[in-house]
């Protein structure tokens, strides 16, 4: 089963809470909440929250299940309204401030987690080792 967690308008910017997403994506969350405890960013602390936050609905809506089993299936940032301020500038003009905000959406899941697949590599030495055993010297 699949549980949402929704943080909205998150009083910072969506370039800085995007740049620690890869970090937890994929992950168990004892893992990614490990990560996270690791890394200097403000963001970091609003996403292991919504973490602990997405745990505590999925314990309360399914009362046997075990917090260990759940992995972040998808994590992504969207935009918000952003506020519009204004500064003033030389010669009585006036100059915008722009403070973005963003919506945070995690989504745990308790389903079995796919493994990664392993990349055969093709690459140089696959094409060297094939040359090499096709090609017997010829006895003269």
């Amino acid at each position: 089963m699949e549980y949402k967690v929704k943080v909205r308008h998150l009083r910072i910017g969506r370039r800085k809470v995007s740049r620690l997403l890869p970090f937890i994506k994929g992950e168990y969350v004892n893992h990614a909440i490990a990560n996270l405890t690791a890394m200097p960013q403000m963001s970091s602390v609003v996403l292991r929250k919504a973490i602990k936050s997405g745990i505590a609905n999925a314990i309360f809506q399914s009362r046997n299940i075990n917090p260990d089993t759940l992995w972040v299936k998808t994590a992504y940032v969207d935009k918000a309204p952003t506020l519009k301020r204004i500064r003033a500038a030389s010669r009585g003009s006036a100059d915008p401030i722009l403070k973005r905000n963003c919506h945070i959406t995690i989504v745990l899941s308790d389903e079995k987690k796919e493994e990664k697949k392993k990349i055969k590599s093709g690459g140089a030495k696959a094409k060297v080792e094939k040359i090499t055993k096709t090609e017997a010297p010829a006895e003269v």
